[in-house]
């Protein structure tokens, strides 16, 4: 119910829409409580807070016993892994790491699973340019067309190499 009215609210914001008193009363008494827990105002606290929620059950529970900021278990949050992630909030918490020593943990389990190489990338980025090129060209209406044929017969057979 909480959830419903921060994003009725904000909805009703942005769309320049009146809210019934009964909504703006529930506002006003979530706004006090809200003001008492920190400066926050009711965009904000949606913004930043809620979607807390829904962080991996994990590193919610670490959150909810004070063991990590907020900051720190979004970016732990981050990892897809369940297991690396539990590595993760382990070591965060034991050896009290800065968020930025968590982002540079996460960074590099990501890299770890990156599938492609550089030199991956370059060849991949390599061969779209090449096929934008080729549709925008005349060489389908020269003498080069039997050569692309050619090239083409041959990258196809370096592929069915590799099936």
């Amino acid at each position: 119910a909480v959830l419903s009215l921060f994003y009725q609210a904000h909805r009703a914001k942005h769309r320049g829409q009146e809210l019934g008193q009964n909504v703006l009363s529930q506002l006003e008494v979530m706004q006090s409580v809200i003001e008492k827990v920190g400066r926050f105002t009711l965009d904000s606290f949606r913004a930043s807070r809620v979607p807390l929620l829904s962080l991996p059950d994990d590193v919610l529970d670490v959150l909810r016993q004070g063991k990590l900021e907020y900051t720190k278990a979004q970016a732990i949050a981050r990892v897809k892994d369940e297991y690396q992630r539990a590595d993760l909030l382990k070591l965060a918490i034991s050896k009290n790491l800065s968020l930025s020593e968590i982002k540079t943990e996460v960074k590099a389990l990501k890299s770890e699973v990156e599938p492609k190489s550089d030199l991956d990338q370059s060849l991949t980025s390599r061969w779209s340019e090449v096929g934008k090129r080729l549709r925008k060209s005349e060489a389908w209406s020269s003498k080069k067309k039997n050569q692309i044929a050619g090239l083409l017969d041959e990258l196809n057979r370096l592929i069915s190499d590799d099936l």
